[in-house]
């Protein structure tokens, strides 16, 4: 019998990337989403009367819950916004573990982030110690997240996984992120830009590698962290260069090289390598090429560049 897996956040970037695999695996996914989202039940996480006991009966017995639920903002630790922040990615998210498991023992699974892990030189692994997340309100209230959720599962008996992943891209990528507008600037013949110095570290994963994380892991029922990340990681610089290659490679601007603008610094934060040697090794997971991956994007965006002009030489 088909294995049903509650994914909640099921409209976003990951969402469905993890819907359509989970149906391949011959899952049954079920989607929670915004009010407005077209969900197959939409739910408002940010609010304080948000009651996930309600939602368990709405949905019905499933075998495991995955949630990916947060909003990115790089604002105060302690303004409103950061205090929603905080309600949906750590509060809303172990009261939905706890009453899932407590009416189905389903399995849960945490989407968190290599955000919570602290400055390092070495590579770092699941079990580095959570010592400075990023001073913003995302990666704190997803350290928070999993500290509660781990003095959860001691007091009620719950199991649960977390999968931690690095730079998110991949086809229906935010335009705003790095890699989309290094893409974007290539596509336009132009050189794209690297703030900087252009030597930080960076980890970019493929969509694709993230939810199959999530899903194993589901599917499975294993516990304990898992990082999501690349083959490796790569300065800024070489990111870029590799997003030149990857137009070229699709039918784009050929010979196209980054250039750095050492007028605004790059973002320490970011320079880090990780481990990801438990994820092969349990989930049975390998990541993506970078430039496979970037090539795939590459071509969704050109493709949707020539459906957009097409459209508009219609509407003329």
């Amino acid at each position: 019998m088909a294995q049903r897996i509650l994914v909640i956040g099921s409209q976003g970037f990951v969402g469905r990337a993890l819907k359509s695999l989970l149906a391949e695996r011959g899952a049954e996914p079920v989607g929670v989403g915004a009010p407005g989202t077209s969900a197959d039940y939409e739910v408002d996480l940010t609010v304080s009367s948000y009651d996930p006991e309600a939602l368990a009966e709405r949905v019905g017995a499933v075998d495991g819950v995955i949630y990916l639920a947060a909003r990115i903002t790089r604002g105060s630790c302690v303004n409103a916004e950061a205090r929603q922040n905080l309600r949906v990615i750590a509060d809303s998210a172990v009261r939905t573990f706890e009453a899932f498991h407590e009416r189905y023992r389903a399995h849960f699974v945490y989407c968190s982030s290599i955000k919570v892990y602290g400055p390092s030189e070495a590579p770092l692994a699941p079990e580095a110690p959570v010592i400075r997340p990023e001073p913003f309100s995302y990666g704190s209230a997803k350290a928070l997240a999993e500290r509660l959720l781990a003095t959860s599962a001691l007091r009620t008996g719950g199991r649960f996984a977390v999968v931690r992943p690095s730079f998110i891209y991949g086809p229906t990528q935010r335009a705003d992120n790095a890699i989309p507008i290094f893409l974007s600037a290539c596509f336009a013949g132009k050189a794209p830009v690297v703030f900087g110095h252009g030597r930080e570290l960076r980890d970019d994963v493929f969509v694709r590698d993230v939810a199959e994380c999530l899903a194993e892991a589901c599917l499975r029922r294993e516990t304990g962290i898992f990082n999501a990340t690349g083959e490796c990681s790569r300065t800024l610089f070489e990111v870029a260069e590799l997003c030149c290659r990857a137009v070229e490679a699709v039918g784009g601007p050929a010979g196209l090289h980054p250039v750095l603008d050492p007028s605004r610094p790059g973002k320490a934060w970011i320079d880090q390598r990780f481990d990801r040697t438990r994820t092969d090794a349990v989930l049975g997971c390998r990541a993506t090429p970078l430039f496979q991956g970037l090539v795939e994007q590459a071509r969704w965006m050109r493709e949707t560049l020539e459906r957009t002009a097409s459209q508009r030489g219609g509407a003329a």
